[in-house]
């Protein structure tokens, strides 16, 4: 299910390339602890993993090939040259280096800007990769930034260079052969040429037996990099046979033809699963046989390419990944690191965007048992206890099997689900108590016709209830959405990213669990996907493919069908709201990495928020000066329109630029009309603007609901009757409460209230001069409705409606309070 669907880098978060299963050359992964005998004799193979990958642990491919040739006996090494390339950049001296060798250098503000940053930035690396940085927030965005502004002069020193943690694009582009090629040769405008004279020759030439030497690709961004090595190691050790693997490679294959000018670089290929392969064809190089034969390869054979069927590794015979060679101390942007390791490999679900399937054999689960072994060893060879299940999909069957299996360990995990009617409470709490403490899942859309079309095989009513199941345990989640699915309308969309935002807050709110995260990318119509395969089942039109784009995944596109219309009352409702929805959709451009957030969860274990504060200005609100409220800055700015930001919750709030100008200020100073205070005060009371005295009112206990207020249900709440049960539900949180007798009549009195303050609005009431409304501005009072409970019951009926104001079911205004609806904060 991991990655979404390839997207340009977001944000989400997230990797965008498609990884490999953990068994490929070039799979996601982890490496295993090294036989000591193989380093009695010199190394006879190499296995690389070249940039860019994950800059914050390690790849699960390498290590766990790796222990395979060791276990066979094979005296073989691995490097992370990912890791090392970007170690080499984000220090004092590398970056320096890399600058005293370009053609042009920086001048004037550009020149101070990446000096300053490259005489702080292994301050900066050390404190990313230590355990302060994981609840130090704002030092945490700080060093971050120093590193990107390395990066960033880095990448002003390179035309046509855009570098970042995520993804390091270049003039030259791997979707074509020949730009490939190009770059290759090319030291203006790729840097590898330059880092790897540095980090992988002096390693090569310390392996004088060298022969075999293997690359994994698990995306098309290592492309460039993976070739650039592969023709310095045939300049180091020509004799040497050099093979390609991983994820990218299996998708390439077949698009290589004899003569492709990459088999000047490499010798072979090796397609899908890599860990009987590997053996095979180390065996038959270092016998001086030919590779002819070996499962999975593609060979030149003359005038042809001689290819082989893949076979299908066990994971029941996988050793454990060696992580011996790998920079595990120094080398990772995070401390720890965290390792990946897997319970389970491909997926066993089809979905229509996704082309997993195509390229990582057949789904197949690992004994829990082993799993929990192969923590058990990891764990006492490198005293590391946080990990990351790099599967593609973590099956409920497996994660019951975790649950029971890492009982009583200290250790701590995620990984990503699917939604399912088996996640409960019972589940949740025993993932939590085995270690669990963050789980991503596939979103992808809110609306059960979308999901229909994607073929994902799960139902919308699930959704919010395995959320509430798993927060509620004090697990964090990331939200993994698509945007644009062929047939999918705009306002479908929004309801998406509003059902995420709200997720969100309450994640934050109601359960005390600040770390989850949701990250939406546009739809990407891979070539190997079920939509490609079947285009007109999706009435979708290919494009004709650009004939120099030869390497090209992403198809181009147009959408032939009907897009839905809105059809009921709540469709309407979101509809109306589509553009104010989508402007606000929670922002993921400062969210940390995945790893990250995932330490970042397990820092604050066992914590749990105390209510959140319910705010209710007070009757003269408009007469207190008002300010933007702490930690929120100006995210964006356009004319007469500024979007506020707040890093922390990652919440959005839009004010005129005016208002926002004026402040701080009194409402009734700064405001021309009515419409400019019921802004305010909306802004107010979401918290974007805070009182600059202490003359703030806010409930914060249900102690101090009093007689003035006004109860309302909150926008997008209902009452919903079925049969003789009676629920409150909302379609923009998901959430869903039955009620008891009690409670239902004091809701129907709530709701009665506001349907007679929305009528008289409809018919128009009359306004005094400053467009103030009379009467008392809609919604039922505290006092009159505690007024119609028996005698006693008041406390009872304080800790009810207390509840319904947290969860959203209520809002809760005083008297004078606009009447223009205030929306949620987006």
């Amino acid at each position: 299910m991991h990655p979404r669907n390839p997207a340009p880098p977001p944000d989400i978060p997230g990797k965008t390339d498609t990884p490999c299963a953990p068994g490929t050359l070039g799979t996601s992964g982890a490496p295993a602890p090294t036989d000591p005998a193989t380093h009695r004799s010199s190394p006879r193979v190499l296995l690389i993993n070249p940039p860019l990958w994950n800059p914050y642990a390690p790849h699960l491919a390498v290590p766990l090939l790796l222990a395979v040739l060791r276990r066979h006996g094979v005296a073989a090494r691995a490097l992370d040259l990912s890791a090392e390339t970007m170690r080499h950049l984000l220090s004092q001296d590398g970056a320096g280096d890399y600058a005293a060798h370009r053609p042009k250098t920086p001048t004037g503000r550009a020149h101070d800007r990446f000096e300053a940053a490259r005489s702080a930035v292994d301050r900066a690396a050390a404190f990313l990769r230590s355990p302060a940085s994981v609840e130090d927030l704002d030092g945490h965005r700080a060093a971050t930034a120093v590193c990107q502004a390395v990066l960033d002069g880095v990448a002003a020193l390179t035309p046509g260079a855009r570098l970042s943690f995520d993804r390091f694009d270049l003039r030259h582009r791997p979707v074509s052969s020949a730009q490939v090629m190009r770059a290759v040769t090319d030291p203006v405008h790729n840097p590898y040429l330059h880092v790897f004279e540095r980090v992988l020759v002096p390693r090569l030439r310390a392996l004088p037996d060298l022969e075999v030497v293997g690359l994994s690709v698990s995306a098309d961004s290592q492309l460039i990099a993976a070739l650039t090595a592969a023709r310095l190691v045939r300049r180091e050790r020509p004799a040497a046979h050099i093979t390609l693997g991983g994820n990218f490679v299996t998708r390439i294959a077949d698009r290589l033809r004899p003569g492709h000018p990459f088999f000047t670089l490499v010798d072979s290929l090796v397609c899908y699963e890599g860990e009987e392969s590997v053996v095979a064809l180390v065996d038959r190089l270092l016998a001086g046989r030919p590779p002819h034969g070996v499962p999975g390869i593609v060979v030149p054979d003359g005038d042809a390419l001689h290819r082989r069927p893949p076979v299908t590794a066990s994971l029941g015979e996988l050793p454990v990944p060696d992580f011996t060679d790998h920079p595990l101390a120094d080398g990772y942007l995070a401390p720890g690191p965290v390792l990946p390791v897997i319970a389970s490999r491909s997926c066993a679900w089809k979905c229509a965007f996704c082309a997993i399937p195509f390229a990582s054999d057949a789904f197949r689960m690992r004994a829990p048992e082993a799993v929990v072994a192969e923590l058990d060893e990891l764990h006492r060879r490198h005293g590391i206890r946080h990990f990351q299940f790099v599967d593609e999909i973590l099956t409920v069957r497996s994660m019951r099997g975790l649950a029971r299996g890492l009982a009583g360990r200290d250790y701590r995990w995620y990984g990503e689900t699917r939604f399912s009617p088996t996640i409960d409470r019972r589940l949740t709490d025993a993932l939590y108590a085995a270690g669990c403490r963050r789980l991503d899942l596939g979103l992808e859309s809110y609306n059960q016709d979308v999901l229909d079309r994607m073929r994902k095989d799960i139902k919308a009513s699930w959704i919010a209830p395995n959320l509430d199941a798993l927060l509620a345990s004090g697990i964090s989640v990331h939200l993994f959405g698509i945007a644009g699915f062929p047939g999918e309308a705009r306002w479908q969309t929004a309801r998406t990213v509003e059902f995420a935002a709200a997720t969100l807050a309450r994640s934050r709110e109601r359960y005390g669990v600040p770390d989850s995260t949701f990250g939406i990318g546009p739809f990407v119509l891979d070539a190997l996907s079920p939509v490609a395969a079947a285009p007109e089942d999706y009435q979708v039109r290919l494009e004709p493919p650009d004939p120099g784009e030869d390497l090209q995944m992403a198809l181009r596109y147009d959408y032939v069908g009907p897009v839905p219309e809105p059809r009921g009352e709540e469709d309407r409702d979101i509809a109306a709201r589509t553009d104010r929805i989508l402007s606000g959709s929670p922002d993921s451009a400062d969210r940390p990495a995945e790893e990250v957030v995932f330490l970042r969860a397990d820092s604050r274990r066992g914590h749990r928020a105390a209510p959140p504060r319910v705010p209710c200005p007070g009757p003269h609100w408009d007469r207190m000066v008002l300010r933007p409220a702490g930690g929120w800055v100006v995210r964006l700015r356009d004319g007469d329109r500024t979007l506020l930001y707040e890093p922390r919750e990652g919440a959005l709030f839009a004010l005129p630029s005016r208002l926002l100008d004026a402040l701080p200020g009194r409402a009734v100073d700064v405001c021309r009309d009515q419409a400019e205070r019921t802004l305010l005060r909306a802004a107010l009371h979401h918290r974007c603007l805070e009182p600059a005295g202490p003359d703030a009112r806010s409930l914060t206990s249900a102690a101090q609901l009093t007689g003035d207020l006004l109860l309302r249900l909150a926008p997008g709440t209902r009452l919903v009757h079925e049969g003789t049960d009676v629920f409150l539900t909302s379609w923009i949180t998901g959430q869903r409460l039955r009620l008891s007798a009690s409670g239902a009549t004091a809701a129907r009195l709530v709701a009665a209230a506001g349907e007679a303050a929305d009528a008289a609005g409809a018919r128009g009431t009359a306004e005094d001069a400053d467009g103030d409304r009379h009467g008392d501005g809609g919604g039922l009072g505290w006092a009159e409705l505690a007024a119609r409970c028996a005698p006693g019951s008041v406390p009872r009926l304080r800790a009810f409606v207390w509840r319904l104001l947290i969860a959203r079911f209520l809002s809760v205004e005083t008297p004078d309070r606009s009447a223009h609806r205030v929306a949620g904060r987006r």
